[in-house]
């Protein structure tokens, strides 16, 4: 385990001692502070509405957590798509492009520690980002002015649930890394894996019976949903931590095989 802190520690100093870290954050900020605004907006437009025409069942319907956050959690789940990919591109392509993956297998560390030092890091890095957009829903309670504004179990149920599809990410870009020398290619085919995990789940409603919950589980976007909906079921925990389990797997065999090529 030390040196696999070590081996994070130092893709740690990569990422921050170039501009992709930051320029990650900067994107991710960005664009869900823009989805961020626009759903708030459109709250305060049907709340006025609603009062408008003296409608207090649906005021009543209407709160923050259905009609913000369940849609932002969606739309941060997506841009994690985007940005993931140049995230993990480099974690294994740059050590076989530099030829520093020979030296790392002439020192004691092996492949499983490799794997898990440069997940961690990857994994801090997922930490950093989601954590920037708790601001969010910060700025929603001091409007509200209202304790019960907010509904923070389904909140921090939201972030687990990003944090879990970031964490399943993760370890399918930093297995396609290994796979290649080029970052761009590993990027690029990281894009395509993750994006299709997501919009699998369009063809669900032109499918039936047992196809049709096979493909809506494959789905990422209906496990993300249920944790922004503010619910807690294990078939979605199993789900991300399976994706998880099975890349850094298939990350752990695929250094072990570049080892002995």
């Amino acid at each position: 385990m030390k040196n696999a802190i070590a081996i994070a520690k130092k893709e740690l100093n990569i990422y921050f001692a170039t501009p992709i870290a930051y320029v990650m954050f900067t994107l991710f900020v960005v664009i869900g502070s823009y989805f961020f605004l626009r759903l708030l907006g459109s709250y305060e437009q049907a709340s006025l509405m609603y009062m408008r025409f003296n409608s207090p069942e649906m005021m009543n319907r209407l709160n923050f957590q259905d009609a913000i956050f369940r849609n932002l959690f969606g739309n941060l789940g997506v841009i994690l798509i985007f940005i993931i990919p140049f995230l993990t591109m480099r974690l294994v392509a740059e050590e076989k492009r530099q030829k520093t993956m020979e030296l790392l297998y002439t020192t004691p560390i092996t492949p499983g520690e490799i794997v898990w030092g440069k997940y961690l890091a990857a994994i801090l890095i997922l930490v950093c980002t989601l954590a920037l957009t708790l601001l969010y829903p910060v700025l929603v309670q001091l409007v509200a002015k209202d304790q019960t504004g907010v509904e923070w179990r389904s909140i921090f149920l939201g972030y687990a649930g990003l944090f879990l599809l970031g964490a399943a990410y993760m370890a399918l870009g930093l297995f396609i890394s290994a796979l290649t020398e080029s970052q761009v290619v590993a990027a690029l085919i990281t894009f395509v894996v993750l994006l299709m995990t997501w919009i699998i789940g369009w063809t669900a409603q032109e499918t039936e019976g047992s196809m049709r919950e096979v493909v809506t589980y494959l789905s990422s976007v209906s496990h993300l949903d249920s944790f922004s909906r503010g619910t807690l079921d294990l078939k979605d925990l199993v789900y991300f931590l399976s994706i998880c389990a099975l890349g850094l797997f298939a990350t752990h065999r695929a250094i072990e095989a570049h080892r002995w090529s």
